[in-house]
């Protein structure tokens, strides 16, 4: 069951969002006396914008479709209430994933997995010190 939530999810989203769009559509032409063909144009280019396009659909399923208010808000406005729940409830865990996730940026500490190095690096080294050959050019 679990190998068929994230199918589940895609044909729920996907068909939220043309609910949505037809919703959207029907209520532009609600308020401007548009064509469908107009207002689909219309509603296409709102459902790209994040709150926009969810707002039309709300107007069109509140006042063409006569739809409660509180339905229409929960059905077109999901993810938004997602994401509120994760700021209200998931911040700490978020924290703690990205300290672990970024632990090579920060103060660094000794894992019993970590390979040492065969080398040591002189702190404080120039390229003065070094020995190297001056490198020579054949000018032909």
């Amino acid at each position: 069951m679990l190998s068929k939530l994230p199918f589940l999810f895609i044909v729920f989203y996907i068909l939220i969002t043309a609910l949505q769009f037809i919703a959207g559509i029907d209520g532009i032409m609600h308020i401007f006396g548009l064509h469908w063909i107009f207002a689909g144009f219309a509603a296409a280019l709102l459902a790209f914008i994040p709150a926009i396009g969810p707002a039309v659909g709300l107007y069109g399923a509140v006042v063409v479709w006569k739809w409660p208010a509180f339905l229409a808000l929960f059905l077109f406005f999901w993810p938004y209430f997602i994401y509120a729940g994760l700021l209200l409830f998931g911040t700490t865990k978020a924290f703690m994933f990205w300290k672990k996730a970024l632990w090579p940026f920060t103060r660094p500490t000794k894992r019993s997995g970590d390979i040492e190095p065969e080398f040591t690096v002189k702190e404080k080294a120039s390229t003065d010190d070094a020995e190297a050959l001056p490198i020579e050019y054949d000018n032909r």
